[in-house]
């Protein structure tokens, strides 16, 4: 590589690193600013100011505060679901919950600013839809199914999301391996119960 090419890498590596720092410090000026103020109070210049971005610097990275919101909701649902999906084909799902409730133990702000935003909607909808997909790769509907697997993921998705709700505004506690016990006992052991029976071949617990 010329000494050309090896300039122009190098200076699209640092406006990587400096793209990446700035997102980032908005993201976390969000966190903080709604916890603070609620997300109506919340403006863009608050959100610079408070990251040390600049405000046209903002309108590069997103279109405006609810860009913003979306890009931290669509992170962690990824984050979540990819930690939930496995207890859908779990014998033990329990084993999973505990993994929840250490992620959300892990990045609790950022779960309260969504479950008191205007996009928690968006949350259970995407999550229920994801989640739909998933239960129906290594499960079909039982031949006596009390509930169709829509319903019956919609319970799911909602019970998981309430449960998560209530424990963080009690204070984190009981610790997350009982909130995996109680996940597996309350939500996910019923919701197969009423609707889905497991597929011989599906991915192994």
């Amino acid at each position: 590589m010329s000494a050309i090419l090896y300039a122009m890498a190098d200076t699209a590596s640092k406006l990587d690193a400096r793209v990446r720092r700035s997102r980032l410090r908005l993201r976390q000026a969000l966190v903080e600013l709604v916890l603070q103020r609620g997300y109506d109070a919340v403006t863009i210049r608050d959100l610079t100011s408070r990251a040390d971005v600049g405000y046209a610097t903002f309108f590069r990275h997103f279109q405006d505060k609810d860009a913003l919101l979306r890009s931290l909701l669509d992170e962690l649902l990824d984050e979540l679901m990819s930690l939930l999906a496995p207890s859908l084909a779990d014998a033990d799902a329990s084993r999973t919950g505990t993994l929840v409730f250490e992620h959300v133990q892990q990045n609790a702000d950022l779960y309260r600013v969504l479950i008191s935003s205007q996009r928690f909607v968006d949350l259970v909808s995407r999550a229920a839809s994801l989640g739909e997909t998933e239960m129906r790769r290594d499960h079909a509907l039982s031949g006596d199914a009390l509930l169709p697997p829509d319903a019956a993921v919609n319970h799911l998705v909602k019970s998981t999301i309430a449960l998560i709700e209530w424990w963080l505004y009690a204070g984190m506690s009981p610790d997350p391996r009982r909130m995996g016990e109680a996940f597996e006992v309350l939500i996910m052991a019923p919701v197969k119960a009423v609707a889905f029976r497991r597929l011989s071949g599906a991915r192994p617990s």
